[in-house]
């Protein structure tokens, strides 16, 4: 059943609409009937029913205005409109920004009926070419496992693919906002390049290149100007062969991608892989002594050399998590027998990008832990305790740093980090990944929902994060667990 949310302020028309066909033998159900915009934007985001019947007059929020704030929030549910004749240029105006149509008053039953049925074609049709889209992207998905060995030849093989060129390399770039859904697969030719895009995220496309380096070999970034210019920022991997494993090629790709936003440097940066140098080697280890000997200010110190070194150097993302990760064990070696129960967790670079938006971020993380080894326990009330889960269980869906949450109740970042995990039994980030995924698995029983859909409902906006969290909590992934 699809649903429908039905919005007028006069709730007699509002009532009249409802009844006026036999919703539920279309295929759809009433959820409301509201009688001003702003209560209607509120169950718009609340539910995200897939039918908004609207007057286009009301008080308040009407109906132009209400499909402009849906734009903004990026919110797809469509809008039928309901207007007079002395209206037109309204209802003109709506189509522009996205309307799905308009009617006229008094509502023709056969006119609902037929434009009702027309959304229940169109809305099918997506369904049908969002699922094609999605065995796709499993497939991609397993393809691009960091542990995968499959060749690029024998990708572009088992597609049917066949390129000219000797030299690969893949790109992976990022926009600000959704892109729109992915063109059939298949190999685009054009200036001596050849091209497969592929979707990776809801806001993120890599893109496979197919050149010959001893010829052209600037081919690629020709590329990236002519058609990556609007992306945010571009990682791309080193050069390969056929006989290269594509998954290594993509993660040099996203390391390149992540390490450019979180650096907040250059829109585009190629991977060069990276040793330690023996200078941050030396005050790596000179950290670990610190924390052996609980030296508070030689930690703070040090902690912020280092942080300083890795801006400096511009490492990749990829190094700076082997970094931190080095110093969570050294935490975990000197002070895993004390009383205190160890909140903090070694991260993956892509767990990093998506908690932190720079390094002074991560290292403040670091900070703030030892700050929580020295500081008094404070004991806090039970209904506070309450206050601050429930709070977090309204938001789960939302990106809320642990540090606003702890600035919002007034205490330091380590001990809400130990509050919440005495409390619900697991740290803050396994919480909300806990609740997010409990929350998509509920989704995925509703076919009318792509997993798509279901990855930005609850949270994520990264498609093959949301695959690895799910087959890692789950064993499977979210399209195989719908077909159980």
């Amino acid at each position: 059943m699809y649903n429908v949310l039905i919005v007028d302020d006069e709730p007699w028309v509002a009532y009249g609409i409802a009844n006026l066909i036999n919703w539920e033998s279309l295929g759809f159900q009433i959820i409301g009937e509201v009688h001003d915009g702003l209560t209607a934007l509120e169950i718009i985001i609340d539910k995200q029913p897939e039918l908004i019947i609207s007057d286009i007059r009301m008080p308040g929020l009407d109906g132009i205005q209400l499909l402009e704030k849906m734009k903004e929030k990026q919110l797809d549910s469509k809008v039928i409109l309901i207007s007079g004749y002395a209206e037109f240029e309204y209802a003109q105006k709506a189509l522009r920004l996205g309307a799905y149509d308009y009617l006229l008053k008094q509502v023709d039953k056969n006119k609902l009926t037929e434009t009702v049925l027309r959304l229940k074609d169109d809305l099918q049709n997506k369904q049908l070419a969002a699922n094609e889209f999605e065995v796709m992207l499993d497939d991609l998905f397993e393809w691009l496992e960091p542990d995968n060995t499959i060749t690029v030849g024998n990708y572009l093989s088992n597609k049917g693919i066949e390129s000219e060129y000797p030299h690969f390399r893949f790109l992976c770039s990022l926009y600000s906002s959704p892109i729109a859904p992915l063109f059939k697969e298949g190999m685009i030719r054009t200036k001596g390049i050849d091209v497969i895009r592929l979707r990776t995220g809801l806001h993120k496309v890599s893109i496979i290149l197919s050149y010959d380096e001893s010829k052209s070999p600037l081919q690629f970034l020709n590329y990236i100007t002519d058609y990556l210019s609007d992306a945010q920022h571009t990682g791309i991997s080193s050069i390969g062969l056929f006989s290269t494993p594509i998954a290594k090629l993509y993660q040099e790709s996203d390391i390149a991608m992540c390490s450019t936003a979180f650096h907040q440097g250059d829109k585009v940066m190629s991977y060069k892989l990276q040793e330690l140098s023996p200078a941050l080697r030396k005050k790596i280890i000179h950290l670990e002594l610190s924390i052996k000997e609980q030296a508070r200010e030689q930690i703070e110190s040090m902690l912020d050399l280092i942080c300083e070194y890795c801006k400096e150097q511009s490492l990749n993302i990829d190094q700076i998590s082997m970094i931190y990760n080095q110093i969570v064990s050294a935490i975990y070696k000197y002070y895993g027998n004390s009383n205190r129960s160890l909140e903090i967790e070694h991260l993956h670079y892509e767990q990093i990008i998506r908690y932190f938006s720079t390094i002074e971020q991560l290292f403040h993380r670091l900070k703030s832990f030892f700050e929580l080894l020295t500081e008094e326990e404070v004991q806090i009330h039970n209904v506070q305790v309450e206050k601050i889960i429930d709070y977090i269980n309204s938001r789960y869906t939302e990106d809320i740093l642990l540090s606003s949450i702890a600035k919002n109740f007034n205490m330091s970042i380590g001990y809400l980090s130990t509050l919440i995990k005495k409390e619900t039994g697991a740290t803050y980030s396994d919480y909300i990944m806990n609740k997010r995924l409990g929350m998509a698995k509920d989704l995925l029983n509703d076919p009318s929902l792509s997993v798509h859909d279901i990855v930005q409902r609850v949270g994520y906006k990264d498609y093959f994060h949301f695959n690895k969290l799910f087959k890692k909590h789950f064993g499977i992934t979210p399209s195989k667990y719908r077909k159980l």
